[in-house]
């Protein structure tokens, strides 16, 4: 059916939308809107009221960090989304309403234009339905990213999927920053000479914005990462943490870590579970599985090993590595490693 038959005057207008020089679709067509939309975000399955046409289109642009949208389908849509497990979808509606669901139903929230967004988790199946008049910024925030990025700022890895509230206020405080910090983004992509001339300035920007994500939505991690850092953290669990991540290659094990530093393995495990939230082991872990998963993303498919990758960083078994990758990254390694 291909792009809705427009007038001048809709030409102009839309050539002064959000991210305008980044459009991927205009389109009437239900199946074509649905395959380009999964492609840019996630699967889901699409269906407008009575199967009418859309008036639907789409300006996004992608980095490793986020994916920026600016989303419209100019009818009644409904959009029906499995877990999407390995990212996090941020809607942030900026004109008309939309109604979310999670859980089967079991929570429910409404957005309306400026006032409020939806969070869709990756653990979760979602609906989404639209009104004819609705626009948002659809944003997709991978696992891996934003976890390490939280995990940054509390001082200790996250190993588990944020449990995000499913909606968010963006007429005041924490809300209103993550919708001003997005609307930033947006601006400095589209004005000429603006960041994204400047790939550094972008990552730095588009940082900040996981950051006011992070304090704009409530989740299991909040409370931690509204507590003051721990800038006195003993001696013992400074050096610790400084020689697993600069050693994080190399063979060692617990005992042998705590003999180098001069303490017993039952204190080390002791004084680094209570500070730093989980184990040494599991910290080791953890930051083996970081690396790795960078060499992923960056590798190329037709020369990169997962099982080379793996071993090297101390992964021998295969299955249960795949099993440790999946559950901090929402993804088998395999999948990284082709989406890279």
């Amino acid at each position: 059916m291909g792009a809705p038959s427009t007038t001048t005057s809709d030409r102009a207008a839309r050539a002064h939308e959000p991210l305008a020089a980044h459009a991927v679709m205009e389109t009437a067509d239900v199946d074509e809107a649905q395959h380009v939309v999964t492609d840019v975000y996630v699967p889901h399955e699409l269906d407008s009221l009575g199967g009418r046409p859309l008036d639907a289109r789409l300006n996004s642009i992608a980095s490793e960090r986020l994916t920026l949208g600016y989303l419209v389908y100019g009818a009644n849509a409904s959009l029906d989304l499995p877990p999407l497990e390995h990212c996090y979808h941020v809607n942030l509606t900026l004109n008309g309403r939309t109604e979310v669901t999670r859980r089967a139903g079991r929570e429910r929230a409404v957005t309306e234009a400026g006032r409020s967004g939806a969070v869709l988790l990756p653990t979760e199946d979602s609906t989404v339905t639209w009104s004819p008049e609705a626009v948002q910024f659809a944003m997709k925030f991978p696992r891996g990213p934003l976890e390490e990025h939280l995990g940054g700022l509390i001082g200790r890895p996250v190993t588990d999927p944020l449990d995000f509230d499913i909606s968010m206020d963006l007429s005041d405080g924490p809300g209103a920053a993550l919708m001003a910090a997005v609307r930033f983004l947006q601006t400095e992509i589209d004005r000429p000479g603006g960041i994204s001339d400047s790939p550094l300035a972008r990552a730095q920007l588009e940082t900040y914005v996981m950051t006011a994500l992070l304090h704009g939505v409530r989740h299991q991690y909040t409370d931690a990462l509204h507590a003051p850092r721990a800038e006195d953290r003993p001696t013992l669990v400074r050096q610790a943490l400084e020689f697993i991540e600069t050693h994080a290659g190399e063979p060692f094990s617990i005992p042998q870590l705590a003999k180098r530093l001069g303490v017993s393995t039952r204190t080390l495990q002791v004084t680094f579970a209570r500070n730093v939230g989980m184990t040494p082991s599991e910290y080791v872990r953890d930051q083996r599985l970081s690396r790795v998963h960078a060499e992923l993303v960056t590798g190329d498919p037709s020369s990169t090993s997962v099982t080379e990758c793996a071993a090297a960083w101390g992964f021998l078994h295969q299955g249960r590595f795949s099993e440790q990758y999946r559950h901090k990254y929402g993804e088998l390694p395999s999948r990284t490693l082709r989406n890279g």
